[in-house]
């Protein structure tokens, strides 16, 4: 009922957008007519032109930058989401009246269009976010675990995502399957939801999920790596016998080809966009604190090949002189005052397409860790060095899903569901689009 009510709620919405995008191009022409100073045939044949590609162009950027989940994000980011797809249909809107029709799409319909659609798109997001909050009943949720304080961290995590939850705890006794397995049975229909954690053994997990299959309920799973390794396997029969086949890490030939070019695109179209600001920062660390400007720093990359990378110096010179290789934190007094400012920001990370260009790292995989640290990571998270088996990248799934601090078990987690897409170019693009909205989530970069 709850899912009926939210693709009800989405479909209302994508409907009203379409109608928003399409009148934003339409009143100004009907406007001009009505005050006596209409555009010309020329005009409105140019504008019945491009509208189809704008209309399209919107859809992709909706769901690109998930303007439709409302429970999985805040409306901070649905705004950011309005702005940015806004933004780029702005840009796209100047370049096909230059391509298809040589400016005849005039150019003050382009800007009010902009502003109608964000004036516009934003109330119209902010009213049903309201409604939809509002008239939503609140969900029964049980969530299944052997483990209390784990439990209890999936329930805190879940209740800053929406507040109208009824929760409910079932640990497992690991000496009591069956009589758990009873117990649950008789809480079934109570919840309507379910969480299954991952410290449950893999036994227990087999049970529950055919239990809960067979009563037809929504149930989640907290994947551990082996379940991640199964995504997308490939099906291969053998006269009566099944067989999965685990695709991790390899892409096609034609999937290389295509990532590497958008590499180099994504990062030649970076570092000439950037170059002002690759000025400013250098004469900024200079006056701040000195030479060099770059930092260079070995780091692991495919299949467990090192590499230089180089960003801007955030720290005071031999940093690590005293220290050696260590992690750093926000209150690290080795970062310079520019330093503590590019880390916030991002912007130490530009000189990154430098190594994207040399073909070190791509723009999106997962981020490069030292030698020495992915050492101390695997005492924790001994499976750390599978990322090893994709190219890293400048950004990635761990850095749109997570924060900073993350445990790096769940950014091993995010990196492995990022290596098993089918689609990769997609989901570099996907990736690329909602790198840009970071600069503008501190909670993101704390």
């Amino acid at each position: 009922m709850i899912a009926k009510k939210k693709g009800l709620f989405g479909f209302i919405l994508f409907t009203i957008d379409l109608f928003i995008v399409f009148v934003s191009y339409i009143w100004p022409a009907h406007l001009k007519k009505f005050i006596g100073k209409p555009y010309s045939l020329q005009n409105f044949s140019a504008i019945n032109d491009i509208l189809p590609y704008l209309v399209v162009a919107f859809v992709i950027l909706f769901f690109v930058y998930r303007l439709y989940e409302v429970e999985e994000t805040d409306f901070y980011e649905i705004f950011l989401g309005i702005v940015f797809t806004s933004v780029i249909i702005l840009f796209l809107a100047f370049a096909l009246s230059f391509f298809v029709r040589a400016f005849a799409v005039p150019r003050t319909l382009v800007l009010s269009a902009f502003i109608f659609q964000m004036i516009f798109l934003f109330l119209v997001h902010y009213i049903v976010y309201k409604i939809y909050l509002s008239i939503l009943p609140p969900i029964s949720m049980l969530i299944v675990s052997s483990n209390g304080s784990r439990a209890s961290e999936v329930k805190e995590y879940i209740s800053g995502l929406r507040n109208q939850i009824v929760f409910g705890n079932f640990l497992f006794d690991n000496n009591h399957l069956d009589e758990d397995i009873v117990k649950l049975n008789e809480l079934i229909d109570k919840y309507e939801v379910f969480i299954i954690d991952n410290a449950l053994p893999a036994s227990y997990k087999d049970q529950l999920l055919k239990l809960l299959v067979y009563k037809n309920k929504p149930v989640y799973i907290i994947p551990d790596i082996y379940e991640l390794l199964l995504l997308n396997s490939t099906i291969h029969l053998i006269e009566d016998k099944m067989f999965l086949k685990i695709n991790f890490g390899g892409m096609s030939r034609i999937d290389s080809i295509m990532k590497r070019t958008l590499d180099i695109i994504v990062s030649s179209f970076a570092l000439v966009v950037f170059s002002p600001v690759i000025l400013i920062v250098s004469i900024a660390i200079f006056l701040d604190s000195g030479r060099p400007i770059y930092y260079l720093q070995e780091r692991v990359g495919l299949n467990g090949k090192r590499f230089r990378v180089i960003k801007f110096r955030t720290m005071i010179q031999n940093a690590e002189k005293n220290t050696g290789a260590v992690l750093s934190n926000a209150n690290d007094p080795r970062i310079t005052r520019v330093g503590k400012f590019l880390r916030r920001s991002g912007l130490d990370e530009i000189p990154q397409f430098f190594n994207v260009l040399r073909g070190d790292m791509s723009v999106v995989g997962p981020r490069p860790e030292r030698p020495e640290i992915i050492q101390k990571i695997k005492e924790k998270v001994p499976d750390y060095d599978m990322r090893l088996k994709v190219k890293p990248g400048i950004t990635g799934f761990a850095q749109l899903a997570g924060k900073y601090d993350t445990p790096f078990e769940e950014k091993l987690k995010l990196d492995l569901t990022y290596s098993k897409q089918r689609f990769l170019i997609l989901t570099d693009i996907y990736v690329i689009l909602n790198t840009v909205k970071l600069f503008f989530l501190p909670r993101k970069r704390k």
